[in-house]
């Protein structure tokens, strides 16, 4: 009971140290959608919940999470207390991913989902459209299954306003169709797997047939990627790998270092000669980017940024061949976690970063691919940051039983 009331007050004071940047970020930089915001509260006379319904039809299919933002635009002490809450509940389930280490998951959280990365649409707006939906996703996912009916009713609550991000979506609906096939024989699982499986279907169906969403892709095709439109989806899908890939190992996001130095330790520690190669051939190659070393991937970053500033992705061996390659490269990671991986989770966690890059391949489709900047890879940082407490866990294991021996 000691030790709950200390994790507890652990979480929170993590919590308000969390969410206290974004507040903090937004008086610093009030831009983008955060000033426009503003404006319209006016316009609707502050009626937060006619607002997203009218973004519904015109512009968004996000509806609460529209209401959301514009409510948190306005109160920035409310939007404080609830993000604290919102990081509060995101963390509740650290002892599920995180047994032996329940602190660990406070402690990535500033590296794996950092705030610095949820700025480009202001500050307030950003986190209410991502990581605000995402807090409460992880939560729902771990406690549907609760014996408490109320947490049951808060989960699903959150769950449904979770989906309506359609990236999230997209993610829930890969991660509990996984969990559905695999505990299907579980009787008391099932009911509620299906259940959670076709709302983040819906979640899917509703952000394709939303009429908001056809207004603002019309909108957005002509501002961002006139392009676009001339595009088939093969086309689109490799823009998108292009770009994902280039922003993952080029970009030098501190969560992708982290992850990668982590799977070189746990190869260590099982001395694994395999990974440490692979995955030290991965970091080196990264690092090499950082240091404006000629590697091959100062070759793929050229690539992507000819693709980008030409907005076609060409049916030919440069093109065709980068893909390829980091499709490779993706395989070798998976290899990697696959073979680091407590029995348990041998498929799931390459699975897990399987869909978090689909989560983020979602944006092949969008117009605003090239606009979106760093914060549609948060698909990916949910990912990475789970896989990445497994393994410290794992680490961490290791170097008792070495103690004890």
């Amino acid at each position: 009971m000691k030790n709950s009331k200390r994790f507890y007050l652990y979480i929170l004071i993590v919590a308000v140290l969390y969410a206290i940047q974004y507040y903090i970020n937004n008086k610093i930089t009030p831009v983008g959608d955060q000033t426009a915001f503003l404006k319209y509260a006016e316009e609707y006379h502050y009626n937060y919940l006619f607002f997203g319904i009218d973004r519904y039809f015109t512009w968004s299919s996000r509806l609460l999470i529209e209401s959301a933002t514009l409510l948190f635009s306005i109160h920035e002490k409310l939007f404080v207390i609830v993000s604290v809450l919102a990081t509060f509940v995101l963390l509740l389930p650290s002892k599920k991913f995180s047994k032996e280490l329940p602190w660990l998951p406070g402690f990535l959280l500033f590296i794996c989902i950092p705030a610095s990365e949820f700025l480009s649409a202001g500050s307030i707006p950003t986190y209410v459209n991502y990581v605000f939906p995402a807090s409460f996703l992880l939560f729902s996912i771990y406690y549907r299954h609760s014996s408490n009916h109320f947490v049951k009713i808060i989960s699903f609550v959150s769950f449904v306003f979770a989906v309506m991000q359609e990236q999230l979506a997209v993610y829930s609906f890969l991660w509990l169709a996984f969990e559905l096939v695999r505990d299907w024989r579980v009787t008391r699982f099932r009911i509620r797997n299906v259940f959670y499986t076709f709302v983040s279907l819906a979640g899917i169906i509703s952000a394709k047939l939303a009429p908001g969403n056809g207004v603002r892709f019309t909108k957005e095709v002509m501002t961002w990627f006139p392009n676009f439109s001339k595009l088939n989806s093969v086309q689109k899908l490799g823009l998108g790998i292009l770009e994902a890939g280039d922003g993952l190992l080029s970009v030098s996001f501190t969560f992708v270092f982290l992850f990668l130095i982590v799977m070189i330790m746990l190869a260590f520690y099982k001395r694994n000669l395999i990974c440490i190669s692979l995955s030290g051939f991965v970091f080196l190659s990264i690092l090499s980017q950082k240091f404006e070393w000629r590697s091959i991937f100062f070759t793929l970053s050229a690539i992507s940024k000819h693709a980008r500033e030409t907005g076609t992705f060409q049916f030919n061996l440069v093109y065709c061949g980068a893909v390829l390659y980091y499709i490779i490269l993706l395989g070798l990671v998976l290899f990697v976690i696959w073979s680091l991986a407590d029995l348990d989770d041998k498929i799931w966690l390459p699975y897990l970063l399987v869909i978090g890059l689909v989560g983020r391949l979602v944006i092949s489709f969008s117009p605003t691919l090239y606009a979106s900047g760093t914060r549609t890879y948060l698909p990916v940082m949910l990912s990475i940051f789970i896989i990445t407490c497994k393994f410290i866990n794992q680490i961490y294991l290791k170097m008792k039983i070495e103690k004890i021996n």
